[in-house]
């Protein structure tokens, strides 16, 4: 009898044990499928009333063109500020795995005329994935506009961004002009008449 209750507490610990294990695996492998939270994004206004996430759509938007087939998009986000009058505020981050070919077009070759950066600061209004050890990249950035392009010194991934504002509103359209009377001049309408000698 004394044989038979230290197995019957040693089963049920043993059993404990097992179902102890069995509960922080599920914990364990439950926690590692579960999405990631971003942490939030400290907005300089309200939040984008439209955020695009169809990265064969940001990277045609961004490059004019569509992926290569020795293109990986790794991440791609859109954010988009709009009200009644239309577009108002826009831009995008994109992770590249890029080809040889898009490094060239845009490095090398220099599609749209950017200049070799000094520093890479980070836009806070970037994605969590969005980040990067400035030591690793060398800065390409537009003299002009808000676009950077960020090659990584070892290996192909190329971070870029962009960002700018909507549709400029163009001027009130002039109403045509009104026809109006002729105004009598100097002159008289028809020619003196001409004296024969």
């Amino acid at each position: 009898m004394i044989w038979s209750r230290k197995m019957a507490w040693a089963g049920a610990a043993a059993l404990g044990l097992c179902a102890g294990f069995a509960v922080s695996q599920w914990n364990f492998w439950g926690s590692a499928a579960a999405p990631v939270q971003r942490s939030g994004i400290a907005w300089r206004q309200a939040p984008p009333t439209k955020t695009v996430t169809d990265s064969g759509e940001i990277f045609k938007r961004a490059f004019w063109r569509r992926p290569g087939p020795g293109d990986e998009i790794l991440h791609a986000e859109r954010h988009e500020w709009s009200d009644a009058e239309g577009l108002q505020r826009w831009q995008w981050f994109l992770v590249v795995k890029a080809s040889p070919e898009l490094i060239k077009d845009l490095r090398d070759d220099n599609a749209f005329g950017l200049v070799p950066g000094a520093t890479v600061s980070l836009n806070p209004e970037a994605p969590d994935w969005f980040v990067i050890n400035p030591d690793d990249f060398s800065l390409f950035q537009s003299p002009q506009t808000g676009m950077r392009l960020m090659f990584s010194k070892a290996g192909h991934t190329l971070y870029a961004t962009d960002s700018g504002r909507g549709f400029t509103k163009g001027a009130p359209e002039l109403s045509p002009p009104v026809p109006q009377a002729p105004v009598p001049g100097r002159l008289p309408a028809a020619r003196p008449p001409l004296t024969k000698p």
